[in-house]
Formats: structure tokens, sequence, C-alpha cells
């Protein structure tokens, strides 16, 4: 097999071009910035392809640039939002570990878990971890509050309300996994929704966030364990078509719309005032009016994709 060769500037857009792509004048220029793959990720949804031959005609390196420009904008509206959420559920949880079981009662987590779902075994397993990570954030923390004698336990740990506020996304959903019924279900009635649907949620969230912050492509994502949805969502959403032993039936996308669905449903119970005009914006560009390019973002048409915010705030 030959080793790749170095293609000049001009060769990578000729690439493009001699694949049906419509270039500009000055199009080559924006390769010196944005690598060809980048690029090419972003075309690829776009594409048409025959005999594993892929074909860019009709498509415009404009509209790829501005897919480009779109997701990046779209992945700093999504982490302010679900910023807002974590937030949010970092209040709720500490609030009721903290009236329920005093300070530190967090620090033992066979009083506030699940115990008739979870092992001892796993429910310790996810204490050491969970407590591992709070005193190593507390090391290099610099917040002058956990430095307060009171506010510490004999062994270093913060309170409840200063320990849940220093972990990761990821790893507060660890603890609404485990968390016992009754606990899980006061705080999901404050987002409206079941714990089933918290957990789910939450997880899908976590992962959305993590994409938004390792500037990978959102736009296109597709969910690999799709969340929990509701029937009232599929007029809005794509539904795919499967077939089960002969019966055919239909299912939600799991792309973006469930995503921005799912965001929109917390920040409401959160914000009903919440300003989704950047987000709604970011939308409608890279729908372009058109219904093939709204259903990429896993919306019905173009008209769900227009109205979808406001429908669901409705809700």
């Amino acid at each position: 097999m030959s080793e790749p060769i170095s293609l000049s500037w001009e060769s990578q857009i000729d690439k493009y071009r001699q694949r049906g792509m419509s270039i500009g004048d000055n199009d080559v220029e924006k390769l010196k910035n944005i690598s060809y793959y980048r690029l090419k990720e972003f075309a690829t949804p776009l594409a048409k392809y025959s005999n594993d031959e892929i074909s860019y005609e009709g498509i415009q390196f404009k509209e790829v640039l501005a897919r480009y420009y779109q997701d990046k904008n779209l992945r700093i509206f999504l982490l302010h939002a679900i910023e807002k959420i974590e937030v949010s559920i970092k209040t709720r949880i500490s609030y009721i570990l903290g009236s329920g079981y005093g300070a530190f009662g967090y620090l033992n987590f066979s009083q506030w878990s699940n115990k008739n779902k979870y092992t001892r075994f796993d429910i310790e397993k996810t204490q050491f971890r969970i407590k591992k990570s709070i005193l190593k954030t507390v090391k290099k923390s610099q917040l002058s509050e956990l430095r307060v004698a009171e506010n510490q336990d004999k062994d270093g740990f913060p309170t409840v309300w200063l320990a849940i506020d220093l972990l990761m996304f990821g790893d507060i959903v660890s603890m609404l996994e485990i968390m016992s019924e009754n606990n899980l279900r006061r705080i999901a009635n404050y987002y409206d929704c079941t714990s089933a649907e918290l957990i789910s949620w939450m997880k899908c969230l976590n992962f959305i966030r993590n994409v938004c912050a390792h500037n990978s492509n959102v736009i296109d994502i597709q969910i690999t364990t799709k969340p929990k949805t509701r029937k009232e969502w599929n007029h809005l959403v794509f539904m795919n078509k499967g077939v089960h032993k002969g019966n055919e039936f239909y299912k939600p996308t799991n792309r973006l719309a469930i995503v921005l669905i799912i965001i929109v449903i917390l920040v409401n119970q959160i914000n009903s005032k919440y300003k989704w005009n950047n987000i709604q914006r970011s939308i409608n560009n890279l729908c372009k009016e058109k219904d093939d390019r709204a259903r990429l973002l896993g919306f019905k048409n173009i008209q769900s994709a227009k109205e979808a915010i406001s429908y669901i705030r409705k809700m």
C-alpha cells in the first residue's frame, strides 16, 4: 500500500470540485484554517452515494461551511442551556440529601441509595469512586469555603452543599442512578418527569455535554442509547420505519431533535422565560427551508423544526 501524499490547498479543494461540489473563487482560503477532513464531515450527510462513489452534486461549498459554523454556534448555545440544568439538578440533590441526612450524611451512601435494586457492593463501589473524586477536587480547588473548619468533617470531606457542586456531571448521574425511589421521585417531580425519564435524560445530556465540550460534530449526532421519549413528541420528530417479525413499526429519531426537546422541557421547568432565540435561529439556518435538511436534525419537516421550541414550551 502506497503512503498518502501531502496535497496543496488547491488540490484539496479540487477533490470537492471533482465530486460535483460548487466551489467559489475564494473558498480555497477556508481550507487553510479549517481542515479538509473537518469540512468533509459536515458535507457527508448532504452527499449521495452510488457504487461506493461519493457525489456532492448540487451541494455548494458555502452550505458546508455554514453547517460547520452553525454547529460551532449550536454547541455553545447547548452548553449554556445544559449548564443551567446541571446547576439546577445539583442544587436539588444537595437540598434533598442535606435536609434528609444532614451536612455529612451523604457520605454514607447506603442511607440514601436504593438497597432493593443495588447490592451493597455496587453501592460501596460507587461511594468509593465519588468520594475519591470529591477529595481530588477539594485538593485542587481555590474555593475559600472549603478551608472553613465547620465545612469539613474529620477526613477532610466538605458538606453536601459544597461537595455536590464540585462534582462532574457524570458523577451526578451516577448518584441519581443509585438513589432511593423516594429521593429520586422528589427530584423528578420538580422537573415534571418520571424517575426513569430523569435518569435517561441526564445520561443523554451528559453525553451531549461531552460532545459539545470536545468540539465534536453535534448537528449530525446519532445517539446509540436513545433516551426515553414521549408519544406527544412523535408529530414533531422524524419517525424511523422498522420491521419486526414481518410487522412494520415506527420509532422516533435518535438525532439532535430529541436532545433539543429534552433540553427545552427541563430548562422550561427551571426558567420559563429562558431565551431560545439563538438555538432556534441556528436550527432555522441549518434547515434552509428544506424538509430533507430538517430531517437531518431529526425533525419531521421544516415546519416542525420552526415550531418545535415554542410548541414544547406549551406542552
